[in-house]
């Protein structure tokens, strides 16, 4: 049992994070009252052995209850004397707080990543080579796509930096209390661009008074709600801003669906305010019935399984397409996440190293699982999906002959700009040369990276390229 003592000196941490991460505090009070208050910790009992804190840190997420849970366990019954301290970073501050914490050499010992994010972090050697540590027993429980995936980042030839933990899948919710109401058919949701746009202003026109409208496109957090949900949902039309087929980089293919969005927002379609709503203030309407439809990815609708109980009846169905020609032409992009990794800076490498490992453990993944949080990427976690405890809205998200993960493309680091660029067209005109002129400047590094064999182009160009089986390279 924690003493008194121990109890105050996390009390008073967490309130230190909390304070600073809400109102702002310069980095040197962060670090200097971190460093203090783990060193009280350390020294808080002459009685019993020193427990080895390991901070790991993930951004707020709906399963956080889980997490903890699982966590606690681990805290519990692990024979190492290793305490998890779980710092939870709010989404839209993620980045940023780490990209602080690790600049100041105060880093956490254990955090998760976005993968577009790791090349970076590799560069500034921020994270640990996991190479000595990870058996092929433990690599072989991972897909072949996952393995390749973490061997095809930055300096990774002969090392190991992260693997993913779980998969994020994207379909359309709908009310189907409010299409009834409309006059819609509850059991036909929208299957093309233009249909989802009649259906929204049906729905928002016919609930004129009511504070409820046809759909919500929260863009609050730009790359988890606006640029993954429109690049994953677009692949069901067959289309991918990297061409396969060609090698080459087209960000053009998004304009008819950046045009639908522009068309529901200009038309009174979308719940107000979509350029600041947040997943959890979307998600809230759409279990109070305000809401008529949503892209929403897996963790996302988990909220509708946790904190929000929907009033209504809602559905579940597969991505609209940009037309009636292309449903179906390729597969709904799957994204990973859970990319966790060891800080360089640990002062504990050896137990860092056993907590990056429980975060793939079934003790730690099918806990989530189990309670509809996540969607697991190893093979024998995954064999579980036909028969998960959660709920039955939960199975329609689970991937099928309709998703797939896709091969990385060659310029990770250079690729983050679209998002400014995806933004830029939305706010303008879908024909404004913008997409076009970022495809060309994507391109023309592309050109420069393969002449000087920094990039084998071979390894991100197949001819025969299939959208319905993105995986297969033949």
């Amino acid at each position: 049992m924690k003493s008194n003592r121990e109890r105050l000196v996390v009390l008073n941490l967490s309130l230190t994070l909390l304070t600073c991460l809400g109102v702002g505090c310069s980095n040197d009070e962060l670090y200097k009252e971190k460093a203090t208050l783990q060193t009280d910790a350390k020294a808080s009992s002459d009685s019993q052995p020193a427990k080895i804190h390991i901070q790991f840190a993930q951004w707020s997420v709906p399963s956080t209850k889980f997490v903890e849970e699982a966590i606690s366990r681990f805290n519990e019954n692990n024979k190492e004397n290793i305490q998890i301290d779980l710092l939870n970073i709010p989404l839209d501050r993620y980045i940023e707080t780490l990209n602080k914490l690790n600049a100041s050499g105060s880093g956490p010992d254990v955090f998760e990543l976005p993968k577009e994010w790791l090349n970076s972090y590799i560069t500034k050697e921020w994270v640990t080579d996991l190479s000595p540590i990870i058996s092929p027993a433990f690599l072989s429980s991972f897909p072949d796509w996952a393995v390749n995936s973490s061997k095809e980042l930055l300096d990774s030839q002969d090392r190991m930096y992260s693997l993913p933990s779980n998969q994020l899948t994207y379909r359309l919710i709908y009310n189907k209390d409010l299409f009834r109401e409309s006059g819609l058919d509850p059991d036909s949701p929208p299957k093309t661009f233009s249909e989802l746009v009649e259906a929204a202003q049906i729905i928002s026109n016919k609930e004129i008074g009511r504070s409820k409208y046809g759909i919500a496109m929260p863009m609050g957090e730009v790359w988890m709600d606006f640029v993954q949900p429109m690049e994953a949902i677009n692949g069901y039309s067959g289309v991918h801003y990297y061409d396969f087929k060609t090698g080459k980089y087209d960000l053009t293919v998004y304009k008819p669906w950046l045009k639908t969005i522009k068309e529901l927002n200009e038309n009174g379609g979308v719940f107000p305010g979509m350029e600041n709503m947040k997943s959890n203030q979307a998600m809230a309407q759409f279990a109070d019935g305000n809401i008529g439809m949503m892209i929403a990815s897996s963790w996302q609708a988990s909220l509708l399984f946790d904190q929000f109980s929907p009033k209504s009846d809602w559905g579940v169905a597969l991505p609209p397409a940009i037309d009636n020609a292309r449903l179906g032409k390729g597969a709904i992009k799957i994204d990973t996440a859970g990319w966790n990794v060891v800080g360089s800076g640990t002062p504990y490498p050896e137990a860092a190293a056993k907590v990056w490992k429980f975060l793939y453990s079934d003790e730690y993944i099918g806990q989530l699982f189990a309670h509809s949080n996540m969607i697991p990427v190893i093979n024998k976690q995954a064999s579980d999906l036909a028969n998960p405890i959660g709920t039955s809205h939960f199975r329609q998200f689970l991937p099928s002959s309709n998703d797939s993960v896709y091969p990385d493309t060659p310029l990770i680091l250079e690729e983050w700009s679209r998002k400014k660029i995806y933004q830029k067209a939305l706010a303008g005109n879908q024909d404004d040369p913008s997409l076009l002129e970022e495809s060309s400047r994507l391109n023309t590094l592309l050109d420069v990276a393969v002449t000087s064999m920094t990039i084998n182009i071979n390894n991100y160009y197949f001819p025969n390229f299939n959208p319905l089986t993105p995986l297969d390279r033949k």
